[in-house]
C-alpha cells in the first residue's frame, strides 16, 4: 500500500531508491566475480601441482629400479613394476597412465623412464569447460646404470 501511495505521489523518487538497489546489485557481482575466478585458480593450482608428484615419484622409481642390471629384459620389467607399484600406490589407475623405458643398459649409458597419465579436473567448473576435464602430466626422469657393481667387472 504503501509502495503505491509513493509511485503516485513521487515517481522520480521511486525509480532512484529502485536503481539504487541495482547499483549495490552490481557492486556485488563486480567485487565477487575476481574473487571466484581466484579461488578457482587456486583450487586448480593445488589438485595439479599435488597430482604431479606421483608421475615424478613413479618415473625415478622406474629409472632407480631399471639401471640396477646390465640385463636389459630384466631392467625393463624391474623398471615397469616398480613404475605401477608406485603409482598403484598413489591411487591412480594404471590404465589411465602409460610408462615408457628407454636406453642401453650397457655400463655407463643412460636409460630414461616416462611416466605419464591425465589429471582429472571435471569438479573444477571453469577449468572444466577450458581444458575438456583433463590435464595431461608426463615426467621423463634419465639415470646412468651403474658402472662399478663388482658382480660385472
Amino acid at each position: 500500500m504503501r509502495l503505491i501511495r509513493l509511485l503516485r505521489r513521487h515517481p522520480a523518487q521511486l525509480m532512484r531508491r529502485m536503481e539504487r538497489g541495482e547499483d549495490e546489485s552490481f557492486e556485488f557481482t563486480a567485487l565477487i566475480t575476481p574473487i571466484m575466478v581466484l579461488l578457482m585458480m587456486i583450487a586448480f593450482a593445488v589438485l595439479v601441482r599435488s597430482s604431479q608428484m606421483p608421475a615424478w615419484t613413479a618415473a625415478s622409481e622406474c629409472a632407480r629400479a631399471a639401471i640396477a642390471t646390465l640385463d636389459e629384459s630384466i631392467g625393463r620389467e624391474q623398471g615397469l613394476t616398480a613404475a605401477y607399484d608406485s603409482l598403484h600406490g598413489n591411487f591412480i589407475r594404471a590404465s589411465s597412465g602409460s610408462v615408457n623405458i628407454s636406453g642401453d643398459w650397457s655400463p655407463y649409458s643412460n636409460v630414461t623412464c616416462t611416466v605419464a597419465y591425465d589429471i582429472d579436473i571435471s569438479g573444477i567448473t571453469f577449468f572444466d569447460e577450458l581444458t575438456g576435464g583433463r590435464v595431461p602430466v608426463s615426467v621423463a626422469v634419465t639415470m646412468q646404470v651403474e658402472p662399478h657393481k663388482s658382480r660385472w667387472q
